[in-house]
């Protein structure tokens, strides 16, 4: 699997602008708050947590990361922003343009939850990428709302992308069988298609099957 570009899931156009969110997005319980100056130390406290879940921990860990490449693409550079306000906004939950609920959490009813999603790709790179009639798929770590000085705040989701196992068998009862990867972005909330149903096959640690019969 290739490497996801930013365009290749972006909804609007190919502007380097980063993207508007048109809607005013719905957040359940804000989690986490921390600006760009103290950033590194604030996510190394994160991942120190014995009670954060596995999850997010990757997510924090790949976060600076992530955020770099994302305004990269804008032509944008992280150190531009180390002298301005940059505030973080880490939410448990946000409600998608169809309705769902979309979450990423410690603790859920008492439970973890991290929302596996379906992203449809670009048509104009569709054929560059292994997708499920175009529909790419991915766990959501993090959550969050980028707020910087004088623009639009960014409405943004950590996530790690599956991929198929195999080229050759693609398909187990008829459902995609996934491997999880080791490609991680920040993508718009805006361009998530919907939840999904994602359920491990236990005869392989990495091994799982979108259930289509449940949506």
């Amino acid at each position: 699997m290739k490497i996801i570009r930013r365009k290749a899931i972006i909804t609007e156009s190919s502007s380097k602008e980063i993207p508007k969110t048109p809607i005013a997005l719905k957040y359940s319980k804000k989690l986490y708050e921390f600006c760009i100056q103290n950033a590194e130390i604030y996510i190394q406290t994160r991942m120190n947590d014995p009670d954060l879940e596995k999850e997010m921990k990757l997510g924090f860990e790949k976060f600076l990361e992530c955020l770099d490449a994302y305004l990269d693409f804008y032509d944008r550079k992280l150190s531009e922003h180390e002298e301005i306000d940059m505030i973080f906004h880490i939410y448990g939950g946000v409600t998608l343009k169809f309705g769902s609920i979309m979450r990423a959490t410690n603790k859920f009813h008492k439970k973890p939850i991290f929302s596996n999603i379906a992203v449809e790709m670009n048509a104009d790179e569709i054929f560059e990428y292994t997708s499920d009639n175009g529909v790419c798929f991915a766990q959501v770590l993090l959550i969050t709302e980028i707020i910087m000085n004088y623009e639009e705040p960014m409405h943004l989701a950590l996530v790690q992308w599956y991929d198929f196992t195999s080229s050759v068998n693609p398909y187990l009862y008829e459902c995609p069988l996934l491997e999880k990867t080791n490609i991680f972005n920040l993508i718009e909330i805006e361009a998530i298609n919907d939840i999904i149903h994602i359920i491990p096959r236990f005869i392989d640690n990495n091994e799982f099957l979108v259930n289509k019969f449940l949506f």
